[in-house]
């Protein structure tokens, strides 16, 4: 619904949209249920990483601030969350192996790598300082340990 050029009910700008896009994900992600062996660990790293690629791919298609800023946040931001994501997917499946093999100790190892998906060369210190500190919380390392 538009009303006098404003959108009810969703946020406007690239910051508050950014940021609501940023806390969806991290609303998800907490959510999830800590992992308690190494079944549930695959579950939580493969949601987590679903949660974390689709916050990428609408903030990716979204427009971005203009000039330097939009550049900026584009470098040191969407393409290095970009590239985690993508490494992530051999992390995945290292973990999903690990599962298949019953080896916990690689279970732990590939879940600590895998649970790190689109964070891996994010500068959020840059994320920060443009307004978006929901996306840095979402885009900072967390380490949630597997009950394995």
């Amino acid at each position: 619904m538009t009303l006098a050029g404003c959108t009810v009910g969703r946020p406007s700008g690239f910051i508050a949209r950014s940021n609501n896009t940023c806390r969806d994900a991290t609303r998800v992600i907490d959510a999830l249920h800590a992992p308690r062996d190494a079944v549930t660990a695959l579950g939580y790293a493969l949601d987590r990483y679903t949660a974390v690629e689709r916050a990428v791919s609408t903030l990716t298609d979204s427009s971005l601030p203009a000039g330097l800023r939009g550049r900026e946040l584009r470098e040191r931001w969407l393409r290095p969350a970009r590239a985690s994501l993508e490494a992530a997917g051999d992390e995945l499946l290292r973990l999903r192996d690990a599962v298949r093999r019953h080896d916990n100790g690689a279970v732990a190892q590939a879940f600590a790598d895998a649970s790190q998906a689109g964070t891996h060369g994010v500068d959020t210190t840059l994320v920060r300082a443009r307004g978006l500190t929901d996306c840095a919380t979402l885009f900072s390392p967390h380490h949630v340990a597997p009950g394995v």
